[in-house]
């Protein structure tokens, strides 16, 4: 039975909720762990979640020669690239503006969206969407001028943009004929297994120096995060489109901020701010032109 959208968006909000604040956990974690490293262990610890959850639509499946492939691609692009880059961005760059970042992903899925379906696009939207980089060049830029201060940071969190944007398409075209728990699953084993010949072994022996909060916050948000809130998602991407769920996601920049500031007592800057609005009208105005 189909839910309501009001029960759609509220989990949509959820997710959204966890993930703004995944950029402050995150960057509490890379201070004591290896980028790869994190991802092995919260990949591991989210398939060890999954496997109840999953195992009856699991074990019945039949995907096909081009569902195996696009559950492999979902999984090197969505999964295994998306969060390695995630991290490693967070050793070079500020959560704040890294969420301002990603929060150019519902224009970016939107964008794919039109080129891959053949979806015209008109003036509101690719204005939208030039109004949401201004925001971003100036929150990168810091207000300065025009020579960008784009540092391997932006970079990799561009890359985790992106990467999540296909990912999102991708898993609505699987969802026309795979159940959310085969999707989830085998996304996640395959990027499990994809980034396992990428990982900096050496550091993992130091892991075990770690202090147990840490490995406490890793593991739940692990499984809250991206065990239980991607398989939630994907459920509501089948219901709802990618390209219209995405655009909640624009509300990860203000959560980044605010529990920026209450786990790590940083305040946020007029540059961040002004530029998380700008970003936002762009993709409020994008969302006009879809209407």
């Amino acid at each position: 039975m189909k839910r309501s959208q009001v029960t759609l968006y509220l989990i949509a909000l959820f997710c959204v909720t966890a993930w703004g604040s995944n950029f402050v956990f995150g960057s509490i974690l890379v201070g004591q762990f290896n980028p790869g490293i994190i991802a092995i262990l919260r990949l591991f610890f989210i398939l060890l979640f999954l496997y109840p959850l999953t195992r009856r639509h699991v074990k019945g499946s039949h995907p096909g020669r081009n569902g195996w492939l696009l559950l492999v691609i979902g999984g090197l692009v969505g999964v295994s690239f998306n969060q390695w880059s995630f991290y490693a961005s967070l050793h070079y760059t500020d959560p704040v503006i890294a969420s301002l970042i990603l929060a150019l992903s519902p224009i970016v899925t939107v964008a794919l969206s039109g080129f891959f379906l053949k979806e015209k696009r008109g003036f509101l939207f690719w204005a939208g969407a030039g109004v949401g980089l201004a925001g971003v060049w100036l929150v990168i830029t810091k207000g300065t001028g025009f020579v960008p201060s784009i540092g391997k940071g932006e970079w990799l969190i561009g890359g985790t943009m992106l990467s999540f944007s296909i990912f999102l398409l991708l898993v609505q075209r699987m969802s026309a004929t795979m159940e959310t728990g085969v999707i989830t699953w085998y996304t996640n084993l395959f990027g499990l297994i994809g980034l396992l010949p990428f990982v900096s072994w050496g550091a993992l022996p130091e892991a075990r120096l770690v202090g147990m909060e840490f490995w406490v916050m890793l593991v739940v948000t692990a499984i809250v995060m991206h065990g239980l809130c991607t398989y939630l998602w994907n459920g509501v991407i089948r219901e709802a489109g990618a390209s219209n769920i995405a655009l909640l996601l624009n509300l990860e920049p203000f959560i980044a901020m605010l529990a920026s500031y209450l786990l790590l007592g940083n305040l946020m800057s007029v540059v961040q701010v002004v530029g998380g609005l700008i970003i936002i009208a762009g993709i409020l105005l994008s969302i006009r032109s879809r209407r």
